[in-house]
């Protein structure tokens, strides 16, 4: 009987994405293959869905440098989430850097329970490509 329920569990917040479930915080990081400045960086999202259009803003940081951006996007097949950077908001770089703007490919995935955006960005600054790499996030459960 458990393992019924775990499943009916299971189906429902996969087929629940559609239904908002993406709105709320996401907490984890944005990795960069090698060549990039870090390996590693803390990413949170903040989004809003409504439908299947999602909105919302981003920060991202490593040691003393950040970036914040509005985001925008789409949720496809109810699992599949397009995003991209719209603008960066704030930032601080080192000289000679400039923040990328990218562009995520995010399946959503249940995890005993736990609820995770995972897959791969890629990006541009005004001057190149960026060095790749790939997103792993965690929602958050709000605390009264």
């Amino acid at each position: 009987m458990k393992k019924l329920i775990w499943i009916i569990f299971l189906l429902a917040s996969y087929s629940s994405i559609g239904q908002d479930n993406l709105t709320g915080l996401w907490l984890g990081k944005i990795t960069q293959e090698e060549g990039g400045f870090a390996p590693d960086y803390t990413f949170e999202i903040y989004i809003t869905q409504k439908g299947n259009k999602i909105k919302g803003r981003s920060y991202v940081y490593v040691d003393e440098i950040y970036a914040s951006f509005d985001i925008s996007g789409e949720v496809n097949n109810e699992i599949y989430l397009e995003l991209k950077d719209s603008e960066i908001l704030d930032n601080k770089v080192n000289d000679g850097m400039e923040w990328c703007l990218k562009k995520y490919q995010l399946v959503f995935k249940v995890k005993k329970g736990i609820l995770s955006l995972e897959g791969f960005w890629q990006g541009k600054t005004s001057f190149s490509t960026c060095i790749p790499g790939k997103v792993l996030l965690k929602k958050q459960v709000p605390r009264a």
